[in-house]
């Protein structure tokens, strides 16, 4: 009996061994997500730049100061940011993460001659990306990845803010850009009514409720922007609408300004802020709540 009695308990202790080996490879199959990487653009300055060329040949994320790849291509990925406005994303690609609170991702750029600024008139001007080519571009921006589940990250440039030119003339893009997780943005839209020349142009601007301060529509130090404290903006199209996508939950207060050619050169030049009213389904308001998955229509008057 006592021989039976110990050969049942190495079976019972072998059965448990067994199912903790299990538990743990399971723990580690489900202890992974997934997250999606895509990238847009808002507006640009720079009348006369007609595309910003970026090529990715890895994406890494930041969890805890370390660093892991996304994905990464043979081929390395090409796309020009200002094709993708308005709500449009390039997709760069997705891969599996380990579950977790991650701090900021990095488009690392193939070669430093691989982002570049192409002019209307076809010329090309290199895009200085610093350390882009070894830790890469940094875009903060915090989002958790979960287990067995899917994180979709939209990668939001802003050209406005990041492509600057230096004090010699040349292009940089600064590590300006916001993160966001797409299923917890809403957006703004709606039309733009008063009288506008056509060779002027219209911004709208949106700001955290409280933030904005007048002294960022000064002329901006070498190597800023005005409305530098923005979070997002938006050209006003030729029918008059325009489209603030990817915002994040709360409440928004809209700048609107003006900028013309002045001096018959191909740069445009501000003009100055423009007094406006929100109007939302008909009424009057000073600020906009957004909140996740929804559009809020809002109209803009402008009192020229």
């Amino acid at each position: 009996m006592k021989k039976l009695s110990i050969a049942s308990k190495l079976l019972s202790i072998a059965l448990l061994t067994g199912l903790l080996a299990c538990s743990e490879g399971d723990s580690d199959v489900s202890s992974n997500g997934k997250a999606r990487i895509s990238a847009t653009d808002a507006a640009v300055d720079a009348e006369n730049v007609s595309k910003v060329m970026l090529s990715v040949s890895e994406v890494r994320a930041t969890s805890n100061g370390e660093t892991r790849t996304v994905a990464s291509f043979d081929t390395p990925k090409e796309f020009n940011l200002m094709a993708y406005q308005n709500g449009e994303t390039y997709f760069l690609g997705e891969g599996d993460l380990e579950a977790g609170t991650y701090s900021d991702i990095r488009f690392i750029i193939s070669g430093a001659s691989d982002a570049y600024i192409e002019m209307k008139d076809g010329t090309k001007e290199d895009l200085e990306i610093p350390s882009g080519t070894t830790s890469g571009y940094k875009i903060n921006g915090v989002f958790d990845v979960a287990a067995n589940s899917t994180t979709d990250i939209v990668a939001d440039v802003d050209l406005r803010k990041a492509l600057v030119v230096t004090g010699n003339g040349d292009f940089k893009l600064r590590p300006t850009a916001r993160l966001v997780v797409s299923d917890a943005t809403g957006e703004i839209k709606g039309e733009v009514e008063g009288q506008i020349d056509a060779s002027e142009r219209i911004v709208v601007y949106a700001y955290e409720k409280g933030s904005f301060s007048a002294s960022e529509e000064n002329e901006p130090a070498e190597g800023s922007t005005r409305y530098e404290g923005s979070i997002n903006s938006a050209i006003v199209a030729e029918d008059g609408s325009y489209t603030l996508a990817f915002m994040e939950e709360g409440e928004y207060e809209i700048i609107v300004a003006k900028y013309s050619n002045q001096d018959a050169d191909e740069d445009l030049e501000f003009e100055g802020r423009v007094d406006a009213d929100l109007m939302i389904d008909g009424s009057l308001f000073n600020t906009i709540n957004v909140t996740s998955n929804t559009t809020v229509s809002a109209d803009i008057v402008l009192n020229l």
